[in-house]
């Protein structure tokens, strides 16, 4: 038995595809969200720490990223099971976001041996906040992530002027604006299409 497939079937098929590819993860924005509220306590915690004078102001940021860490494995794991296929959309967004860790521990490394300060670190990790939810707002077609991505370049270049203790005030309006609000946008969108 042959089927007729023709080019619009085909072009349909694909569109399918990659709606349903930005449904997987616009979804309820639970990765944002963790990822947001975690570099959000981290980076209060550790400036209120610098400004009590504990010793290791530093520890609230390897303790909640391993946990967020390990959290994320768990539910991109499950996530990945319940697929049917992954598209180039679903494969350009992991490689957006393993890009994202990858350079993220560069810089981090980098300051850790002393060849970066910590006011520099925390510029260059807000500018990557805005690297990858510029993008990925992008490729979701999603103005909240994109105007994040913007907004935390912006607070990137302002992190350069101010003293390095309210540079940590800077990475939690950044994760503000690019994660957590887009995120609740995200989550309250989905809400409301699963209600329909």
């Amino acid at each position: 038995m042959e089927t007729n497939f023709n080019e619009q079937d085909s072009l349909r098929v694909i569109r399918e595809m990659i709606e349903n590819s930005k449904a997987k993860i616009k979804d309820n924005g639970f990765f944002y969200l963790l990822w947001g509220w975690l570099v959000l306590i981290a980076s209060l915690s550790n400036f209120f720490l610098l400004k009590i004078e504990f010793e290791q102001a530093w520890l609230p940021w390897p303790v909640l990223m391993m946990g967020g860490g390990i959290v994320s494995g768990i539910v991109g794991y499950r996530i990945g099971k319940k697929a049917k296929s992954r598209t180039l959309f679903d494969t350009t967004m992991i490689y957006l976001w393993y890009g994202f860790l990858v350079t993220l521990i560069i810089i981090l490394i980098s300051a850790s041996i002393g060849r970066l300060s910590w006011m520099v670190t925390d510029a260059l990790i807000i500018a990557l906040y805005g690297l990858g939810t510029f993008v990925s707002g992008g490729m979701l077609k999603f103005k909240p992530l994109i105007f994040g991505g913007i907004f935390s370049w912006a607070i990137a270049i302002v992190t350069l002027f101010i003293p390095e203790p309210f540079c940590l005030l800077m990475v939690t309006l950044s994760i503000v604006v690019s994660y957590l609000i887009p995120g609740y946008m995200l989550k309250s969108r989905f809400n409301n299409n699963s209600h329909v």
